[in-house]
């Protein structure tokens, strides 16, 4: 039996329209609570350290308020000690609620010691804010500390914790020295850093985990293919617990997205337990 020319577009076409619905009205809501074990070289914790690590929120009206509450209500059930975000908390260009996202962060941070650094989207780049302070100033009035190329140290069961975090690498940031600058020894030290391509820019500085977003784990991710419009010059490092030099490297997938669309790449609230 032959097929016509429009039997096969339509034996093509229906498959096509079923994907390209679940990536834009299924996927992009589907959360999915991970959980993974870093193991560290060479160091040693007292107890495992339970890092919630969120990324990319992106609030808009693709992902409204009620999207990241869920989000991080599914990240408080995992009782984490810290709660490091790695950027984009806006999509430039879009309205939100302020108060209401800034209480829904309040009440994240009341959760456990919650350390932010800055994405491209929260500043300039995009022409959308004219400088990091309006994002900087919702973070801070709901109890977030911002690393912007700073420093903190940290007392966790006894051992001590060095957190730094750097500017954002597309809007050109990154100082990793003064990053850095602030002296002393620790059992454990974390980057937070937007974009895993400014992974480059640590090389002489002791560090043992980097924690990034950015990438949105490619957002779509083709079978076989892998993700082919992940935002990143290095391709090896778009998402999951990766090794790299000295240190690991963490890459969530996010719990936003743009242009609402997910496919094979969920959206991700992240729990390292460390040690």
């Amino acid at each position: 039996m032959s097929i016509s020319r429009r039997q096969l577009l339509i034996g093509l076409g229906v498959p096509a329209t079923i994907a390209l619905g679940y990536g834009r009205f299924v996927e992009p809501g589907w959360l999915d609570q991970t959980e993974k074990q870093v193991k560290l070289r060479g160091r040693s914790l007292r107890r495992p350290l339970r890092i919630l690590h969120l990324s990319d929120l992106h609030i808009s009206s693709y992902v409204p308020p009620s999207f990241l509450n869920a989000a991080f209500e599914l990240g408080a059930a995992t009782k984490p000690d810290l709660i490091c975000l790695t950027g984009d908390y806006i999509t430039v260009g879009e309205s939100f609620d302020a108060p209401s996202y800034e209480k829904a962060l309040r009440w994240l941070s009341s959760l456990a010691p919650t350390y932010a650094v800055l994405g491209n989207h929260d500043g300039s780049v995009f022409g959308g804010l004219p400088a990091n302070n309006y994002v900087g100033r919702l973070l801070t009035q709901a109890g977030i500390s911002i690393l912007h190329n700073q420093s903190q140290f940290l007392d966790f069961g006894g051992s001590r914790l060095k957190l730094a975090g750097v500017g954002d690498h597309w809007m050109h940031e990154v100082d990793a020295k003064a990053a850095f600058s602030l002296a002393g020894a620790s059992d454990l030290t974390i980057i937070l850093n937007h974009n895993p391509d400014a992974k480059m820019f640590f090389g002489q500085f002791p560090w043992d985990l980097m924690l990034c977003g950015h990438t949105h784990g490619g957002q779509v991710r083709i079978p076989l293919i892998g993700a082919p419009y992940a935002p990143v010059k290095d391709r090896r490092y778009v998402q999951g617990l990766l090794d790299f030099d000295k240190g690991q490297i963490h890459i969530t997938r996010g719990v936003g997205n743009v242009e609402r669309i997910r496919f094979n790449c969920r959206p991700e609230v992240s729990l390292l337990v460390v040690g």
